[in-house]
């Protein structure tokens, strides 16, 4: 009688390929879908590409107006389209922020921060004074004064607490002499990090502001399930605010902080973008 064999096989060749397959989607999907900034120098160089630009189309718009003056015995119309295309493009150079790689034109906004413990690990991982170099690039990268509440989440003791800066919750007026006193509060509130993730609860009480729109840095993934989050969120975002996500350290190594953000920023009309301390 034929002896048979003690083998046992787990996994086949095709589910080999299977999961193969699935971990190359997810790479494609993250290396296409996030724009990597490895240090605070690189978005400041992605902000002056994209004014450099801006500020090309409008010279090139000047110059056709000046050629077609030159060309044309009689005045031009006071309101030419090509006037009206060279205005509407000198409006938007002057509206338009470009935020660690987030265009926009808000001036109302509510910054969440995560204070929670994976922010910082004695003898691991920091991202404490990172956090706070990645809000003062931005406020450095507006383009004229906006106004903002700071929003800080964590649940030490698994009890979910919420930060607000300025206590009172009413909007900040942030100015070039007015940008260190949200960097402060930034400061103070790396001190104190500890704790879950409580995603849901801050992004909802930062709708509860009626911003133009919401920033949030995070390091990590909800500590509930990340598909509720984003329902929950989603549904409570009534007024269709464009909620922002900036992915702060390995990120790439987290997949389901990665999905998250993503259907975060896709469902709220939002950008995502990653910074990583280099």
């Amino acid at each position: 009688m034929k002896k048979r064999s003690r083998e046992i096989n787990i996994f086949s060749m095709s589910a080999l390929d299977l999961f193969a397959s699935a971990m190359g989607a997810f790479i494609l999907i993250t290396i296409v879908l996030f724009p990597f900034f490895p240090n605070m120098g690189d978005s400041s160089e992605s902000i002056t590409e994209e004014r450099a630009r801006l500020e090309q189309e409008r010279a090139k718009l000047q110059q056709e107006r000046a050629k077609l003056e030159q060309e044309k015995s009689q005045v031009p119309p006071k309101s030419s389209p090509l006037e009206e295309r060279v205005k509407a493009l000198e409006q938007e150079i002057d509206d338009t922020s470009v935020l660690l790689g987030i265009k926009t034109t808000a001036k109302k906004f509510v910054i969440v921060v995560d204070m929670s413990g994976s922010i910082y690990q004695p003898g691991g991982q920091d991202y404490r004074q990172f956090i706070t170099l990645s809000v003062r690039d931005m406020l450095s990268s507006f383009q004229s004064e906006i106004e903002l509440v700071l929003v800080g989440f964590h649940a030490p003791n698994r009890r979910t607490q919420l930060h607000y800066w300025p206590e009172n919750r009413r909007y900040f007026q942030v100015m070039r002499s007015t940008r260190e006193q949200v960097l402060a509060a930034i400061d103070r509130w790396m001190n104190r990090v500890d704790g879950g993730t409580p995603t849901r609860e801050a992004l909802l009480a930062a709708l509860a502001l009626s911003p133009e729109e919401i920033i949030l840095l995070s390091d990590g993934a909800p500590n509930e399930d990340w598909r509720s989050v984003v329902n929950a969120v989603t549904r409570g975002n009534t007024k269709r605010t464009p909620i922002h996500a900036v992915a702060v350290g390995n990120y790439v190594a987290q997949r389901d902080f990665v999905e998250f953000l993503i259907a975060l920023t896709k469902r709220n009309g939002g950008v995502l973008v990653g910074a990583k301390p280099g």
